[in-house]
Formats: C-alpha cells, sequence, structure tokens
C-alpha cells in the first residue's frame, strides 16, 4: 500500500513539473489560416460548361460511328474544338483545384503536350507505329493509362492533345475519312481509342471538381501553372519528333487569357484580400495582355 501512494505521489508530482514548465514556456505561434473563397457557383458554371461540351463531343462521336463520313467526321473535330476551347477558358479552376488536392499528374494527364505523336498512333512516314496498330496491346482505359508517360512525359496515350493527333493527325491536311473506316483492326481500333480516351479524360476532370473552398495560395498556385502553359506553348521545339498539335496551338493563349479576365468578381474580390494586386493585373491585362498578370504572379507572395 506504501509503495502504490509512494507512485500515485511521485506521478502527481511528475504533472506538477510538467505543468510548470508548459505554462513557463512561450506560447506557440499558430501560422494564420488563409480565408476560404468560396467558389460554388464559379465551379457550377465550369462543370456545368465543360459537361455540355463533353456532351456534344459524345453524340457527334456517336453519330460519327453510326454514319462515318466527311460530314460527321468534320462535326467531330468542330466539337473537339470547342470542348477543348471549355477547358482553357476555365483552367485556373482545374489547376487551383489540382493545387489543392495534390493531383498535378491528373492535371497533365488532361493536357499533354508536346507529345511524340507517333507514340499513340500511325504516321505517314512510319504506318505501324504507335499504340493503336499495336494489336497485342488492349485496348482499354486502364490499359491506356499505364501506357501514358510510361517512360517519358511526352509518351501521351490519353488526354486532348493525343486526342487532336488521333482525330486529325499532324500534316497540314488532317486525316482522311479511310483511316476511320475500313477492314483493318486498327480502324477499328482507332476509333475505339477515341471513345476510351475520351471517357478517361472526363473521369480526370470529374477528379477535380469540388465544392470545396479554394485559398489564395491554391489560386496562386493555379495562376503559375496556367502562365507555364501559356508560356510553353510559345517554346521553340527541341526534338523535331515532338509536336504541339494545332488544336491545341490554336487559340490557346487568348482562351487562357480571356477565362482569367472573365473570373467572378466575387473572387477577385476575396483573393485581393489575401493578395492585393490582382485586381489591378487582371484590369492591366486588357491593354498589356500577360506581362501586368505575369509581374505580379511573380513578385507576389503569401
Amino acid at each position: 500500500m506504501r509503495y502504490l501512494l509512494a507512485s500515485l505521489l511521485a506521478l502527481l508530482l511528475m504533472a506538477c513539473e510538467q505543468s510548470s514548465n508548459t505554462d513557463s514556456a512561450p506560447p506557440e505561434q499558430d501560422s494564420p489560416l488563409l480565408p476560404g473563397i468560396p467558389v460554388a457557383d464559379w465551379q457550377q458554371t465550369s462543370s456545368d460548361q465543360f459537361e455540355q461540351a463533353a456532351a456534344q463531343w459524345q453524340h457527334a462521336l456517336s453519330q460519327f460511328d453510326r454514319n462515318p463520313e466527311n460530314a460527321s467526321l468534320k462535326q467531330l473535330r468542330e466539337t473537339l474544338t470547342q470542348w477543348y476551347k471549355t477547358l482553357a477558358g476555365h483552367y485556373l479552376l482545374p489547376a487551383a483545384r489540382a493545387c489543392q488536392l495534390e493531383q498535378q499528374l491528373i492535371l497533365d494527364r488532361l493536357d499533354s503536350w508536346p507529345l511524340y505523336p507517333g507514340y499513340i498512333d500511325a504516321l505517314p512516314e512510319w504506318p505501324d507505329s504507335g499504340l493503336i496498330s499495336d494489336p497485342y496491346l488492349e485496348m482499354s482505359r486502364k490499359t491506356l493509362r499505364t501506357q501514358h508517360g510510361a517512360t517519358d512525359s511526352a509518351e501521351a496515350s490519353l488526354g486532348f492533345a493525343a486526342l487532336f493527333v488521333v482525330l486529325n493527325g499532324t500534316a497540314a491536311l488532317p486525316k482522311p475519312l479511310n483511316a476511320f473506316i475500313g477492314e483493318e483492326d486498327s480502324m477499328a481500333r482507332r476509333r475505339q481509342w477515341l471513345a476510351l480516351a475520351s471517357e478517361q479524360l472526363i473521369a480526370d476532370y470529374r477528379t477535380l471538381i469540388s465544392d470545396a473552398t479554394l485559398t489564395a495560395a491554391d489560386l496562386h498556385c493555379g495562376l503559375g501553372t496556367l502562365l507555364g502553359r501559356q508560356q510553353k506553348q510559345a517554346l521553340p521545339l527541341e526534338d523535331n519528333e515532338l509536336v504541339i498539335p494545332e488544336g491545341i496551338r490554336d487559340g490557346l493563349e487568348s482562351h487562357l487569357l480571356s477565362g482569367l479576365q472573365a473570373l467572378p468578381q466575387s473572387v477577385i474580390e476575396d483573393w485581393e484580400r489575401s493578395q492585393p494586386g490582382i485586381r489591378e493585373a487582371l484590369e492591366q491585362s486588357h491593354d498589356s495582355g500577360w506581362e501586368a498578370i505575369m509581374q505580379w504572379q511573380e513578385t507576389t507572395t503569401l
């Protein structure tokens, strides 16, 4: 009994000593939390437009499968261009979500370029090249995910750029209709790939949809990603086998910029409170283009 009382007393003294040490130590300073920026309305508008464009693409693809002719192929190409424009016009939002959710790989898979076009499909100079031409490769979304960036980031088997390559090719003239119809297995596999790749693209985009608030840090990070894309498409390609499809280059810069300039006013105001100057940079961009936005992003920290 005496041993039990002595043990209890020792524990009590230790607890008092720890409490005394804690009280005398300077309190830890918690880093201030960045206020959340509500983006639910912006998210809804963005995702609605993307889903509508995706539905139009899938309808055009179904029409082409049922009636493969030049008119339906042209319509399919036009809907792909509009679908990509929709992503580019709201690019800051999925880019900020990728930063918030640490899903940069998903964002990259949506829009992988520059790429090796011969990795995914045959080229005139290499008529049997590409995953689509490989009869031993299972054509499934899982396989395509595995093959995407297998040994090099430019080995794109998924994403918008790959869609443009498979649908349009890389030559001055787009792929002819007979690249998609006929008795050869590669033609059927090409149409199958178009369906699988677009399904995966939609699934990847939905991974980056959330009603959760963002912070200025998320938006600043997403803006850095966006500016990186804008600058990258203007750089010359050192490897002559790499390409940026015309469907990507055509209008990308203007779509990215106009999307920034059209940010909801409530988002700009909340962002401005945490990182002053963003409103002025966006206003100046109407006259100076990217310069004011790039300067603000480079010189602003949290």
